[in-house]
């Protein structure tokens, strides 16, 4: 057995450290919606989970915010970004995006931001492509 490199996670005086710069898309395992857009500092692993368990409404958003949450399956895509780029800035427009709201100018996609948003926008309709072809498959 070869074991892989520790994954290490920084405490530092009682508080998980931020581990980068993320984005995440929540879409839904039965119907492929897109169910929640995120950005974090923080490992997406920890934040699905503070999604789900957070009493607190600002942790637990998709608990908060997503009917029947508990009974629905979701695959969370999780993209980590570019040091230059602005995880506020690539969530809007990510979330525009996806909804069929964002028009680029010819110089928007030479841009980091876009082609980020770009690629993770394809990423997603391509999960969303192979969720309702399994649908097709089972049903």
């Amino acid at each position: 057995m070869t074991l892989r490199q520790p994954r290490v996670v920084a405490v530092r005086h009682g508080r998980v450290q931020p581990s980068g710069s993320w984005i995440y898309v929540w879409v839904d395992g039965a119907t492929g919606d897109i169910t929640y857009v995120g950005a974090t500092p923080y490992d997406p692993v920890l934040r699905t989970h503070l999604h789900l368990e957070s009493d607190d409404a600002q942790l637990g958003r998709v608990r908060a915010t997503v009917d029947g949450y508990a009974e629905r399956d979701f695959d969370v895509l999780a993209f980590e970004l570019p040091a230059d780029i602005e995880r506020a800035e690539a969530k809007g427009l990510l979330k525009r995006r996806l909804r069929g709201d964002a028009h680029p100018s010819p110089t928007d996609v030479l841009t980091a931001l876009w082609r980020a948003v770009d690629d993770i926008a394809r990423a997603v309709e391509h999960q969303r492509s192979e969720i309702a072809r399994r649908g097709r498959a089972n049903g």
